[in-house]
């Protein structure tokens, strides 16, 4: 706080207008969280006193001539002060046009450069909101002049854990169906905050059953609360995806769910971005939220009245390509979620055959390569979220070591082997075998992956070029 202090009267004395402290900074302090950014509000020419405060101090790295904004970064801490103009006549008149009362305070820098945060400027109550942990809207036109603040809403709540207002409430459900008159990259945007979130499973579940929003924007899942009940499911298919997100959720943010290698293992996973910058934690959570959401279409009773919903993982690779579509993600997202839709029920049916041999744990891995560790996660919490509602005191504690084994299984065998170029490349089969054929090539570099990973040879080229030759080559003549 004192460093922000001296920063804001160097900035005071390179201008002749009054200066306000606005935005998160005030939310952070009365949360008692980290100051990370700061905005301030200027009368005017905001952008010249950050051009100068930048030749002291750090510098612009953004201009917006036409908002009348800028922003610095301090190059000591790389926090960031964003300086805007004032809209308004005044700051009051500022602060009403803001969205929500947590965002709507300000604070006064006083003449000689000093502020002091208890002296808050605060016309709609955004500290009682604060202390009382509640998101509320300024006006009641708010979701009518733009509907994407009833998402910025539910983001606000997952980023501080506050609640709804009751009134804001039902002003979003009165506008719901106006979400729909929205840019589908506003919307991905919003829902890829709330997925980054702890309990994105609690904030989906308010959008959907006291919001009715996320039926508008996903009617997908409207099919889905009419089917699912059988002998495996005592809820339907969508309750039972909230439950999995649920469970997803709390395998990955347990500190001891995992034994600890592994644990380190998923943290490291799921941390990893993907080309169009959400990462792998987002996208499993949005997988296992649609990982039943061919059910409806697959859904069929067969001659002893059983329901079955044989094949719902094929089917629900089609929609959720659409809803990626939807989602404006790129073919490397799609991919990804096609994959752990379809593939979701692999470890199960390992499971239930009993079969983790070398041959069938080889085929797992080969297929998945990089995704396992997700399909395993998703596997597990699906299974979890099922057996708990059937059996609520059943100890799940072998489904758990069935998916760890697998897990350590693709990390300590097959991972490492993905690249043997250190072992056989290709030049070294051209050489040898005089084969030139580019496929023929791979199939045999896959061979002898497949020879280590089994055991059949260890991993030294003397061994692998032995084995092409006793193994492969001479069996195909």
């Amino acid at each position: 706080m004192n460093t922000l202090k001296e920063y804001i009267k160097q900035i005071y004395y390179l201008t002749r207008f009054d200066i306000y402290i606005v935005g998160n900074v005030l939310i952070d302090y009365l949360l008692k969280k980290e100051i990370k950014n700061i905005d301030i509000v200027l009368k005017k020419d905001a952008i010249q006193t950050a051009k100068k405060f930048a030749e002291k101090i750090g510098k612009v790295i953004k201009i917006d001539e036409q908002e009348g904004t800028a922003n610095v970064i301090l190059e000591d801490t790389k926090k960031i002060i964003k300086f805007s103009n004032m809209q308004g006549k005044d700051i009051i008149n500022d602060l009403e046009n803001q969205v929500f009362s947590i965002n709507a305070m300000a604070v006064k820098v006083n003449k000689d450069g000093t502020f002091n945060m208890e002296d808050m400027i605060d016309p709609f109550g955004g500290v009682k909101d604060i202390n009382n942990r509640l998101i509320r809207s300024v006006k009641a036109t708010t979701f009518e002049e733009n509907p994407l603040n009833m998402l910025i809403a539910v983001r606000l709540m997952a980023k501080l854990g506050f609640d709804l207002e009751k009134t804001t409430a039902e002003l979003i459900k009165k506008n719901a169906q106006k979400i729909l008159s929205l840019d589908w990259k506003d919307i991905s945007k919003e829902l890829f905050y709330i997925l980054g979130e702890k309990r994105t499973y609690y904030y989906i579940q308010i959008m959907d059953k006291e919001l009715h929003l996320f039926d508008k924007l996903f009617p997908e899942i409207i099919p889905m609360k009419e089917v699912g009940r059988c002998d495996y499911h005592v809820v339907d298919a969508w309750t039972h995806s909230l439950y999995a997100l649920k469970e997803i959720e709390s395998i990955i943010y347990a500190n001891g769910y995992f034994e600890y290698h592994l644990r380190c293992e998923y943290e490291k996973h799921i941390e990893k971005i993907f080309s169009n910058g959400h990462t792998r934690m987002q996208l499993v959570k949005l997988a296992t939220l649609f990982h039943d959401i061919g059910k409806p279409k697959a859904c069929w009773i067969d001659e002893k009245g059983k329901t079955r919903f044989r094949g719902h993982e094929i089917l629900g690779v089609e929609i959720i390509e659409k809803i990626a579509d939807r989602l404006q993600l790129n073919q490397e997202e799609k991919w990804y979620l096609s994959k752990m839709v379809k593939e979701h029920m692999w470890p199960l049916g390992l499971y239930k055959r009993n079969d983790v041999s070398g041959k069938t744990t080889y085929d797992l891995f080969k297929n998945l390569k990089e995704d396992t560790l997700d399909v395993l996660l998703i596997s597990l919490a699906d299974i979890i979220s099922t057996r708990k509602l059937l059996y609520p005191n059943e100890e799940m504690g072998m489904y758990k070591i069935h998916i760890e084994y697998l897990a350590n299984n693709y990390l300590t065998r097959f991972k490492n082997i993905q690249d043997i170029s250190e072992i056989l490349r290709e030049e070294d089969i051209k050489k040898k075998f005089s084969i030139k054929d580019p496929k023929k090539i791979e199939i045999l570099l896959e061979e002898i992956k497949k020879a280590i990973f089994l055991g059949k040879i260890p991993p030294v080229k003397e061994n692998a070029i032995l084995y092409i030759k006793e193994n492969v080559l001479k069996k195909e003549n």
